[in-house]
């Protein structure tokens, strides 16, 4: 949820990267991955599954271009996995930039003693009892949001836009009362939230301007006068939240705080592209949609639930795209050069399609994570080692219990659909998918 790389907008393509790399091939021992340099940015618009097509063509390590960029791509959790770890200092990690609003900048970025440390002080701040303590209130706000919803749904060609904008109350809500323990219907969420829809009004905003500056800085004041003090004096909510617990260990320096406001920021976008997915398929799916919400009635049982193997196969299936890195140096990987500067895209997406691990890997079949949960070789929706999303435990947690309100309360039908689009960002449904929630009039069998 909160690790994945965002591409950047299209540009002028960089004729001085191709000259370098070619340059370089020229003098050196080793070869350039094969490939035609073929256009990402276009061929996938029309083809998803296009670099899965290049990999069986030229192997699992081929060059491209695209969005202004010299492109390696790596397909195979194995080989991305490997690459990382043995040239870890020779990539960087391409994210936001926002070093001008917080020193050492987003943890994503960060290498070596400052990612560990920080890294460190988010995972003792995750604790999974606050987790479950939460899930009433976590519920609740999918809850109200969703009959919100169902009451005010107008035509057709409106129902998508109301429906993301639902899908973003609850992913905002959540967020900010995971990071913050601010609920909503307190001033203290009245505050943030202010803060936040000045931070990014209408999507994230990748290129940080003043007017991030000053919501950044409206928002980070309000945090620290939150939660200064003596930790004991926080009303419970605040104290089980990632920041109230970091407080416990002493206030957070300002890298730790400006990171945590931007994963807030980065989440609620990021979950509510996944809520959308999730609801996609569980239009595509009402025999599915009522077995989780029998089973949201039903006693909680030991291992994966339904419901959250419903949430891995979305994220197979559509959520989890890639990791993008650039090349800081030239190196050689499995023979190949790979130049300075290069753009390298490790393709989750692509990946997770394995046939060896996932029989008919383009059938979305949740009951294939009920069985035999599969390796980190196979399957890492939320980044590889070290670089794994700290959250992605909370990630799941806040599907689960967005679909089991959803399963529990409505059936979910259409209003318009269409084939995915390739966004600013990710892979989303069609632009203009929209649904109508019809209350359940009784149990599913």
């Amino acid at each position: 949820m909160f690790s994945r790389f965002r591409q950047a907008l299209p540009r002028p393509l960089s004729h001085s990267t191709i000259a370098y790399a070619y340059a370089r091939a020229a003098v050196s021992r080793h070869r350039l991955p094969p490939g035609d340099l073929a256009r990402l940015d276009v061929e996938e618009k029309t083809d998803r599954a296009f670099i899965l097509h290049q990999a069986e063509r030229l192997g699992p390590i081929f060059k491209a271009i695209g969005w202004g960029e010299f492109y390696i791509c790596v397909v195979g959790l194995a080989l991305g996995r490997r690459l990382l770890r043995d040239h870890g200092d020779d990539l960087r990690p391409m994210t936001l930039d926002l070093t001008s609003l917080f020193p050492k900048g987003f943890l994503r970025q960060m290498q070596g003693d400052d990612h560990r440390h920080y890294r460190r002080a988010l995972n003792r701040a995750i604790k999974p009892g606050d987790l479950e303590a939460g899930t009433r209130e976590l519920e609740q706000i999918a809850l109200c949001a969703l009959a919100d919803y169902a009451a005010g749904e107008g035509a057709p060609r409106e129902a998508a836009e109301a429906y993301l904008a639902t899908l973003s109350t609850i992913t905002t809500a959540m967020t900010i009362q995971l990071f913050f323990g601010a609920a909503p219907g307190t001033a203290a969420y009245d505050r943030l939230l202010a803060g936040y829809r000045k931070l990014g009004p209408h999507g994230l905003v990748w290129n940080v301007t003043p007017q991030q500056q000053r919501a950044f800085v409206e928002i980070r004041d309000f945090l620290q006068e939150r939660f200064a003090g003596d930790p004991a004096r926080l009303d419970p909510a605040a104290r089980q939240s990632v920041l109230g617990r970091m407080v416990e260990d002493g206030m957070p320096d300002a890298t730790m705080i400006g990171n945590l406001i931007y994963m807030v920021e980065t989440g609620r976008y990021d979950t509510h592209a996944l809520l959308r997915w999730l609801t996609k398929h569980a239009v595509d799916n009402p025999a599915m949609l009522a077995r989780m919400a029998a089973e949201a009635d039903a006693a909680p049982a030991p291992g994966v639930t339904f419901t959250e193997a419903f949430v891995l196969e979305t994220l197979r299936m559509n959520q989890s795209e890639r990791l993008m890195r650039r090349a800081q140096r030239d190196f050689v990987f499995d023979g190949f050069l790979i130049p300075k500067r290069a753009t390298v895209r490790v393709c989750l997406w692509e990946s997770h399609k394995s046939p060896d691990a996932f029989p008919q890997p383009f059938e979305f079949n949740p009951d294939r994570f009920l069985t035999a949960p599969p390796s980190s070789d196979a399957f890492a929706p939320f980044g590889l080692d070290q670089h794994k999303c700290p959250f992605s435990d909370m990630s799941v947690r806040m599907s689960v219990l967005f679909l089991r309100a959803l399963a529990r309360s409505y059936t979910v039908a259409a209003v318009a659909d269409g084939r995915p689009i390739r966004g600013a960002y990710h892979w989303e449904p069609a632009t203009h998918f929209g649904v109508r929630l019809q209350r359940r009039t009784s149990s599913p069998a």
